[in-house]
């Protein structure tokens, strides 16, 4: 299954964002893959995609902390979800 995703490439304006398609990843050990229906920026993206906020990921990342999906697929160890399961908060 294929995904659309934005990534920050190097850090700086918008510039610095691309679009990318490529595979869905699978879910490792104690993780989960959710659908993402919704993310929001906010100012924290906007400072990490600068590389100026105390908590940059290393590049490239994915901007976007919060969002709402659907859990798509279940990693091995992992209870108390079941693959449906609509999903808010933090990634």
């Amino acid at each position: 299954m294929r995904h659309t995703r934005i990534i920050v490439t190097h850090y700086g304006g918008p510039d610095a964002l691309q679009v990318v398609e490529e595979e869905c990843p699978e879910p490792k050990d104690g993780e989960v893959r959710v659908r993402v229906l919704a993310a929001g920026v906010s100012l924290p993206d906007l400072l990490m995609r600068e590389g100026i906020h105390p908590e940059t990921p290393r590049l490239p990342f994915t901007p976007g902390w919060d969002l709402v999906g659907i859990v798509d697929k279940l990693g091995d160890g992992v209870s108390g979800i079941e693959p449906g399961a609509i999903r808010v908060g933090r990634r």
